[in-house]
């Protein structure tokens, strides 16, 4: 096993155009999209205090638990007060108030106006928490209406952060990704010259000839990614916070990227077909992910883009350079284990099932 490692390390440092597009590729893009993006990045503001209106439709079960609602939006910077008269799309549009929800029996509406969009978002978010604890209390905790509590705490806003270090930071992810392309010259080599098949018969196990390739590939992603980022922070000054976590997330990145790349590979036989799933698969999720659009401006719902792993890869970073914490660092550390995981036992399964396939042939 030792041997294929050390002879797949060799073939991938020789193939020098590739290891050069590792280095250079995240570089020259993040300059490419820092620039084109640095306006808008800049007119970024978060959310301070507002004031909220708001109507209880009778017989809701808004009604006995507002007054919770209101001292947790206190807590939130959240001032909500009642209006019982009065039409919301007029007063939030001459702008006697930021937002006004109306809280009705099965569902709850919320208005604001073109200038009040970060506080609609929040406000958002905001009943969105209230309405699920609220609904955890009631079905499971089995608490009277009047007792309810809400302990929602002060909303921990995302200061701004440069397009440069934004940037940075998520086209590293992205190129991560792809770590399979190291590979390219040594499948194809190893499809050529029936290496696989001859390894089979000797004390080599499944297992092993998979590290023999997955170990070495990790070792090129991340040395050209590692380059790569050190590069771009000394020119473009990027800020990447605790660089321990940092550190680890990249590199799971890397190896849950090698990994699917080799399922894929294992699952198709074909580098080109790899390669095409490969692009397109990590493209929607990169997309998903705030890879080229910011995930702070995307119009997918919150739903859609925690399917992707890169969204909380991403979000767990870029939230670490500019608050240096992170609620996505968990999941994202959990995600990427399991993706690494599965696809190795997927890319397993699937060169087990082909060599079967050949007995029976």
């Amino acid at each position: 096993m030792w041997y294929l490692i050390k002879n797949n390390l060799k073939l991938m440092f020789r193939n020098k155009i590739i290891f050069a597009l590792m280095v250079f590729g995240p570089f020259f893009v993040i300059g490419i999209l820092s620039s084109a993006f640095e306006e808008m990045m800049e007119s970024y503001e978060p959310a301070g205090d507002f004031h909220v209106g708001y109507q209880v439709e009778k017989g809701s079960f808004w009604e006995s638990s507002i007054e919770a609602v209101k001292a947790a939006g206190e807590e939130a910077g959240i001032k909500l007060s009642e209006y019982p008269e009065g039409e919301p799309e007029e007063l939030v549009k001459n702008n006697i108030l930021a937002c006004f929800v109306k809280l009705g029996t099965d569902k709850y509406t919320i208005y604001e106006n073109a200038d009040n969009e970060t506080e609609g978002v929040v406000l958002e978010y905001f009943f969105s928490q209230c309405l699920n604890r609220i609904s955890s209390q009631i079905l499971y905790a089995k608490v009277q209406a009047g007792e309810l509590k809400v302990p929602i705490e002060k909303i921990d806003y995302m200061p701004a952060i440069s397009s440069k270090d934004y940037y940075g930071i998520t086209e590293i992810i992205y190129f991560a990704c792809m770590g399979i392309i190291c590979m390219a010259g040594v499948l194809a080599s190893e499809k050529k010259n029936g290496i696989g098949i001859k390894f089979k018969v000797t004390a080599v196990t499944d297992l092993q000839f998979y590290i023999a390739k997955w170990l070495p590939a990790v070792v090129v992603v991340a040395a050209g990614i590692g380059i790569s980022s050190v590069l771009s922070a000394i020119v473009y000054g990027i800020h990447w916070g605790n660089l321990f976590i940092s550190m680890l997330l990249v590199l799971l990145v890397i190896m849950a990227g090698v990994s699917y790349g080799l399922m894929l590979y294992a699952i198709s036989g074909n580098m080109a077909v790899t390669v095409i799933v490969l692009f397109s698969s990590v493209f929607f999720m990169a997309f998903l992910g705030g890879c080229f659009e910011t995930y702070m401006y995307s119009g997918f719902s919150e739903d859609l883009k925690n399917i992707s792993p890169v969204y909380h890869v991403n979000r767990a970073l870029v939230e670490n350079s500019c608050m240096g914490h992170s609620g996505y660092t968990l999941s994202s550390i959990l995600y990427l284990l399991v993706i690494s995981a599965a696809c190795t036992c997927a890319a397993l399964l699937a060169g087990l099932a082909g060599k079967r396939g050949r007995k029976r042939g």
